[in-house]
């Protein structure tokens, strides 16, 4: 996760020698010391479950935000003498759509039949369904960009973002609004006492921010090939 930009890059040191990453063991544990001589038995246990739920919600939301980064792979390599195809490598028209030059020749070669003959299609839905897809080439964007049809409505406000930027404050507004909704809701009205109409509005304010945050992530565009952990 520090070597993906997801955490501070000073963990990611491996020893040369042990082949292990000496600060990250050294900072964990001498925290984990300090909490096992300060806690009982009992504390530590409750911080057991605590510790595996937050892991859990930690590398999810890491691997969301990771969906919707750039691929960096893309990039030029310089003088790495690394040789790219060009008819396998997506590219960017100036509207910041992505096309990808091997679906386009894959539906060239729908059209050849028999010494590049024009195919004939027997019905209506054979042409709807490639219309369809031409259209879904055209309008596939890059990841962390906001999709085509989303553009005219939010490109004013959200236009001028870095690809994946709205994604990685919506996960973090998606946790925040979430922990406080739980929190509300469990200690609300026994240990906190707040009155009906407060009680209310924390819960529609958590919600909204809840529910709009999964909709500034859905209206963006996020990587079509995934690995294997994502």
């Amino acid at each position: 996760m520090a070597e993906d930009g997801l955490f501070f890059s000073v963990f990611s040191r491996v020893n040369p020698v042990t082949k292990v990453p000496v600060i990250a063991i050294l900072v964990f544990g001498s925290l984990m010391a300090i909490l096992a001589l300060i806690f009982d038995l009992e504390a530590l246990v409750q911080f057991l479950s605590i510790g595996t739920l937050l892991a859990y919600t930690f590398v999810a939301a890491s691997i969301i935000v990771l969906r919707f980064q750039p691929d960096k792979s893309s990039g030029s390599s310089g003088g790495g003498g690394i040789k790219t195809d060009a008819s396998s490598t997506p590219s960017l028209n100036q509207s910041g759509q992505q096309v990808d030059p091997s679906a386009a020749v894959n539906e060239t070669q729908t059209f050849a039949q028999d010494g590049g003959e024009m195919k004939e299609y027997e019905s209506f839905s054979d042409k709807l369904q490639l219309v369809e897809r031409q259209k879904a080439v055209k309008e596939r964007r890059a990841p962390g960009l906001l999709k085509a049809r989303w553009e005219p409505y939010l490109g004013r406000i959200l236009g001028d973002c870095e690809p994946g930027e709205v994604v990685a404050f919506s996960v973090l507004a998606l946790m925040v609004s979430g922990v406080s909704l739980c929190a509300v809701l469990v200690f609300g009205n026994n240990q906190l006492n707040l009155p009906v109409w407060s009680f209310t509005l924390l819960l529609v304010i958590f919600s909204l921010v809840f529910l709009l945050s999964l909709a500034l992530i859905w209206v963006h565009e996020q990587q079509p090939n995934h690995k294997t952990f994502q």
